[in-house]
């Protein structure tokens, strides 16, 4: 069994939040990374994984397709995410903002790191995908890396 295959098995039956990244690789087919986001996405879709994301992934997401006024690629997103029964989007609340504020504060993230992480606390999450490499476990959350799993 492989790095992905046995982080899939782990991640089972819980709540894991995916950060703007794997949205990224995925939507692009990123040729470093597609191979592994690939079956991620294909677990939380199959409903073995609870998928969770925030507001913030999908707008960081749009940011491109906005900057180059592609607005085909910018509704093809928004379907993406709006898949039903796809991720559950959360909206960042102000005591989300607030445990962001918190968490740049004492881990001296960048902000956007910090509220994914407050969105993904909030929301039940056990497990953090990303390849930001600013971003640790603790003893709430633990980090899933992409570049990890691709070793």
């Amino acid at each position: 069994m492989g790095k992905i295959d046995e982080v899939i098995s782990r991640m089972t039956g819980h709540r894991a939040y995916l950060d703007t990244n794997i949205f990224v690789y995925f939507l692009d087919r990123n040729p470093d990374f597609f191979d592994v986001v690939r079956p991620l996405i294909e677990a939380i879709d199959s409903g073995k994984i609870i998928g969770v994301t925030g507001d913030g992934a999908l707008a960081e997401t749009l940011v491109k397709p906005y900057r180059t006024g592609n607005l085909e690629l910018v509704a093809a997103i928004r379907r993406f995410f709006g898949t039903e029964g796809f991720l559950s989007m959360q909206s960042h609340d102000g005591e989300t903002f607030d445990l962001a504020a918190q968490l740049r504060g004492k881990r001296g993230m960048k902000f956007i790191d910090a509220l994914h992480y407050a969105t993904a606390i909030r929301s039940g999450c056990s497990f953090f995908i990303t390849n930001d490499l600013n971003i640790h476990s603790d003893d709430i959350l633990e980090i899933i890396s992409v570049k990890a799993l691709k070793e």
